[in-house]
């Protein structure tokens, strides 16, 4: 054979290597870029939001009102907090923000700003700073949240958070979601925390959107010495102005029950009615009394002698009391007239 015809041989077989590459590369790239997705999807299906233990039960199931609290902590301290409220039935949004440097108190501690909240159940409880911070914003707003975030050394405020929170920057932002890992806690898997942080973004532009700042409207001076003054939540100053939204933010099948609840406290722990009556009322339900029963029950009782009519108000109620609360079909025991009568046993001081 002779030289030429070599050269020839190996420029064609060189030739032949090179468009068989060009044809299978395509599909190298396509293998490679599938398995890096599955491995991120995996990163993205494995993520761990931490659930911090509160319990399930102290967070409603309405999916007429839905409230959703966001707490930002900073170097220990909580730096922040916003709430959304929204109805997805009369497309209206509200944002509470929370001020974290007003005051508040609590039995047997010295009054503390809402900065030191888990500082303070961590002081009563260890490990449940987080529990004791939910349940103590629901019950000075007298909200029952649907869900909670808590961010720390993170975002400084919702808006930031739902901006950059996405399935894109979980699976292929490392670095954020490095920041991530480690500093979120919520009752929400961290897919359905994305779901939901979508839909709101989606949204947002739609519905009517109003703000309810606290440091504007719901605080009262404190004179603790004549060098010393403190600003502390006004409990009737924000009732009074959360007032004016519920009704916006109710939905249309409770709004159109018109129910009128009653609350009795047949329990032995003072403040009972009330505290209980502020939440119902809080959920768009009418109170039409509240007071002591003229006896004690050793379990509460929720009463409802027709519930025909009723079905959706009853939902918000039981939402407000707990699942496991008993049923009845009748009246109480005493002169009432409410559509619904809530009756506070003493199994709540358990």
């Amino acid at each position: 054979m002779s030289t030429a015809k070599k050269r020839k041989t190996k420029k064609q077989t060189k030739g032949d290597i090179t468009k068989r590459l060009l044809k299978v590369w395509p599909y190298i790239f396509l293998a490679f870029a599938i398995l890096f997705l599955i491995y991120r999807t995996i990163i993205l299906v494995s993520f761990k939001v931490d659930c911090s233990n509160i319990p399930t039960d102290m967070l409603s199931k309405d999916r007429g009102m839905i409230s959703n609290l966001f707490v930002f902590e900073h170097d220990g301290r909580i730096s922040n907090i916003e709430i959304l409220v929204y109805s997805s039935d009369k497309k209206n949004m509200l944002e509470l923000t929370i001020p974290t440097w007003i005051y508040v108190s609590e039995k047997g501690v010295d009054e503390f700003p809402i900065s030191s909240l888990e500082s303070v159940g961590e002081f009563l409880s260890y490990g449940l700073g987080k529990e004791y911070t939910v349940k103590y914003l629901s019950d000075l707003l007298g909200i029952k949240f649907d869900s909670y975030v808590w961010l720390v050394d993170s975002s400084e405020n919702v808006e930031e958070f739902q901006k950059d929170l996405s399935v894109w920057s979980i699976l292929f932002d490392f670095k954020y979601n490095e920041e991530l890992k480690g500093h979120i806690y919520s009752n929400l898997p961290i897919i359905n925390l994305i779901t939901q942080v979508n839909y709101i973004n989606s949204v947002v532009g739609e519905y009517d959107y109003e703000q309810l700042d606290m440091s504007v409207c719901c605080l009262k001076e404190v004179v603790i010495s004549e060098s010393d003054k403190q600003l502390h939540f006004d409990k009737r100053s924000f009732d009074s102005e959360f007032s004016k939204y519920i009704d916006d933010l109710v939905s249309r099948d409770a709004e159109r029950e018109r129910v009128n609840v009653e609350v009795y406290n047949a329990s032995d722990i003072s403040g009972l009615a009330s505290k209980y009556a502020r939440k119902i009322r809080h959920t768009g339900c009418r109170i039409l009394r509240y007071d002591n029963a003229p006896k004690l029950y050793e379990s509460t009782v929720i009463f409802v002698p027709e519930l025909e009519g009723y079905e959706n108000s009853l939902g918000l109620v039981r939402d407000v009391m707990g699942e496991g609360v008993k049923l009845r079909y009748e009246r109480p025991q005493f002169i009432t007239t409410g559509d619904i009568v809530v009756v506070l046993g003493k199994d709540l001081s358990e």
